[in-house]
């Protein structure tokens, strides 16, 4: 039990590594190193040069992480099958990866369409998300923490939680905005920050409007950010840890609107590049831990209250 939870928050850990990895190859401009998939040039190790490696590179940690999940599947089903939302969680992240492989292969045979590179993004928000929600599960299930803190604060941490999940749902429309503009050339569309070219309505261009609606929807994200820090600070008395959780939401959002606005000054450096994607999926993994702390309901309590609405009493 305690290898499925190890193997459960590694898998989060290089979840978030293959995002990283995945921005190095968007920022170098190396999505192309590998004209073919999923081989490289024709072979299982990439030629010696620059974009061959770095897009190699994305691959092999993306098989990594696949395994990874097949292995945490594996492990729920011989310790958690009596927990649904592990279990079949668990179980279904590995189609999903699968589906983030075929959508790899998508972006390379058909030369990185937009859309596709957006959808690719935003499918591996979702598997932080479910291996999130795989690990946490673990944790909470495993009987030498069900008096943990996780378990008996979870109702103070509910209006956190609400904040949490409309946060998550705007940060996805944003993500695959940002997404979309970056690999349809609108990035570079707009010359200043915040205004657009010295106005603050963008003009009649596609890349304007798509540049500048990504601007405006992580602007108004703000509120989101707000009013989950704001939840997370009243939840203190009962849970010590969530103000963190509220402060790091608002220091990495800070963060990230000023690398943002540098981005845009400097003309999109590499590092720069790389951080403002790796920043937006800190930002999707603090807000997924809350949601998951606030509503994650352990099965023996879903069991027991099942039992009492059927008018049983459970053994």
């Amino acid at each position: 039990m305690k290898l499925a939870q190890y193997l459960a928050f590694a898998t989060v850990i290089m979840t978030l590594v293959l995002i990283a990895v995945g921005v190095l190859v968007r920022a170098t401009g190396s999505g192309l190193g590998c004209p073919d998939w999923p081989t490289c040039h024709g072979g299982v190790v990439p030629p010696e040069h620059k974009h061959a490696m770095i897009e190699m590179s994305h691959r092999y940690t993306a098989s990594l992480v696949g395994f990874m999940v097949i292995g945490v599947a594996a492990l729920a089903w011989r310790h958690y099958r009596h927990v649904p939302a592990v279990f079949w969680t668990a179980l279904l992240t590995v189609p999903l990866v699968g589906l983030q492989g075929l959508l790899g292969a998508i972006t390379v045979v058909r030369e990185l369409p937009p859309e596709i590179v957006a959808t690719h993004l935003l499918t591996a928000m979702a598997v932080l998300s479910c291996q999130l929600t795989v690990a946490i599960g673990m944790y909470i299930e495993d009987p030498a923490h069900q008096k943990s803190t996780l378990v008996t604060t979870r109702a103070a941490l509910r209006p956190a939680g609400r904040w949490a999940l409309m946060a998550l749902a705007w940060l996805a429309v944003t993500l695959w905005i940002g997404g979309y503009m970056t690999e349809s050339g609108a990035a570079t569309a707009c010359s200043g920050w915040p205004l657009c070219n010295g106005s603050v309505l963008p003009a009649a261009d596609d890349h304007e409007v798509t540049h500048m609606l990504h601007r405006y929807l992580a602007g108004l994200f703000v509120f989101f950010i707000a009013g989950f820090a704001f939840a997370a600070w009243r939840a203190r008395d009962r849970v010590r840890w969530a103000p963190i959780l509220g402060f790091a939401a608002v220091v990495l959002y800070t963060v990230q609107v000023v690398i943002g606005a540098l981005n845009v000054w400097l003309t999109f450096p590499e590092p720069l590049t790389i951080s403002h994607t790796v920043i937006a999926s800190l930002v999707w993994f603090t807000l997924s831990s809350a949601a998951l702390l606030a509503w994650y309901q352990p099965a023996a309590e879903r069991r027991r209250i099942g039992s009492l609405a059927r008018g049983k009493v459970p053994v």
